[in-house]
C-alpha cells in the first residue's frame, strides 16, 4: 500500500494457484483497509482489468465486497 496524507492506493496482489477460493486474498484487502485507516487515510484507490462474461474477474467480487466501486474504465494501448 502506497499512502501519502489521507490517500491510499493498494498495489497488485495475487494468491498462488493452488491456494486460491480461501478467502485470502480478501483478508489481505481488508488488513490493508484496516491499516490505513488507523493511520489516518480516508480515501483508498486500487485498479483491476474490467470484468467481462468471457473472463471471470474474482478480485473484482472481492473489492465489491470491502465497498469499493468502479469510477472509470481506462484503455490500454498496445505498441
Amino acid at each position: 500500500m502506497f499512502a501519502s496524507g489521507p490517500f491510499a492506493r493498494l498495489g497488485g496482489g495475487t494468491t498462488v494457484p493452488g491456494f486460491r477460493n480461501r478467502g485470502a486474498l480478501q483478508a489481505l484487502i481488508q488488513a490493508r483497509l484496516e491499516d490505513g485507516a488507523d493511520r489516518g487515510m480516508s480515501t483508498f484507490m486500487t485498479e483491476i482489468e474490467v470484468p467481462s462474461a468471457e473472463k471471470t474477474n474474482i478480485s473484482n467480487a472481492n473489492l465489491a465486497k470491502l465497498g469499493f466501486v468502479p469510477v472509470y474504465n481506462r484503455s490500454n494501448f498496445i505498441l
